[in-house]
């Protein structure tokens, strides 16, 4: 199995969040699957996911609270020319989720894996807010550092991990990859496209689409004994797609869930959560990606 090359590791490190879990101990939630956002002037947003329950490589987990439970936090800074990208120096601010929709009583409360849509726009899972408390999508607006405005994107059944993408103005959606089907933000307008690939088979959905050599760059994955990546080059004008052979970034990883790719003066990064008790920001090479591809 391909271990792919990795140029810088950044991890995060947040200011431990503490409460006392169900068993009467002290305890603190664990920072997985963060989302990256940089602009074109080298702003940089990260949202970190931290959740109260932990898994195991035998599929296993222990939930410390009577719920489960996400929230967010916060993380804002800025990326010069080839400077290294200094986490520390980033101001750290915790999220205020606002929701101005119902919610209703589930096991699963808070955001989830959220992916950027723009710098203020969001895509994100909320089970709390549907009725019948399975994984939902929605949109919202990411202001300094409060959540709101959650609207629904439809459909909303088994597809959870959508790939937004900018292309020629307009923002989309990969909703599933076989069969592969795009589709806007919030309606249900999916479109199946003639695309078909025995290699992503089984594979679903993991990042945003970031413009790369005029086509339309992606990560997507599958969950096996642990989870194997590939990178997907999606050719929106012919429709057409490139994909590599499957890779780690780790070597004895089991859950690597990418969230998000950004790129900045041809510099190319990804979010990545590890095994649900870590967050990191990854800096890969462009040389590395054109050679699988």
């Amino acid at each position: 199995m391909l271990l792919f090359p990795i140029l810088n590791t950044h991890p995060i490190i947040l200011p431990e969040l503490l409460y006392t879990d169900r068993f009467n101990n002290p305890n603190a939630y664990f920072d997985i699957n963060p989302s990256i956002y940089i602009s074109e002037s080298g702003k940089v947003k990260i949202l970190v996911r931290r959740i109260n329950y932990r898994k195991f490589n035998n599929k296993n987990f222990i939930l410390y609270e009577n719920q489960s439970n996400s929230v967010y936090t916060l993380l804002i800074g800025s990326l010069q020319a080839k400077d290294p990208l200094n986490l520390e120096e980033f101001e750290v601010q915790s999220i205020q989720n606002k929701y101005s929709i119902p919610t209703y009583p589930t096991y699963w409360t808070g955001l989830e894996d959220i992916r950027f849509i723009d710098e203020t726009t969001i895509l994100t899972t909320i089970p709390e807010c549907n009725i019948s408390g399975q994984p939902c999508i929605f949109k919202a607006k990411l202001t300094d550092n409060i959540i709101s405005n959650h609207t629904i994107c439809r459909p909303n059944t088994t597809e959870k991990n959508w790939m937004p993408y900018k292309y020629k103005n307009e923002i989309k959606v990969i909703y599933s990859l076989q069969p592969f089907i795009v589709k806007s933000i919030e309606s249900d307008d999916k479109l199946t496209l003639p695309i078909i690939s025995p290699l992503i088979q089984d594979y679903h959905g993991s990042t945003n689409g970031i413009s790369y050599n005029s086509q339309l760059l992606f990560l997507i994955h599958e969950n096996k004994t642990r989870t194997y990546h590939r990178w997907m080059l999606f050719d929106v004008t012919n429709n057409l797609v490139k994909i590599s052979e499957p890779f780690t970034f780790f070597k004895h990883s089991h859950i690597e869930f990418t969230c998000s790719l950004a790129s900045y003066n041809d510099r190319i990064f990804v979010s990545l959560g590890l095994n649900d008790n870590s967050a990191f920001i990854l800096e890969l090479s462009r040389g590395a990606i054109d050679q699988v591809l």
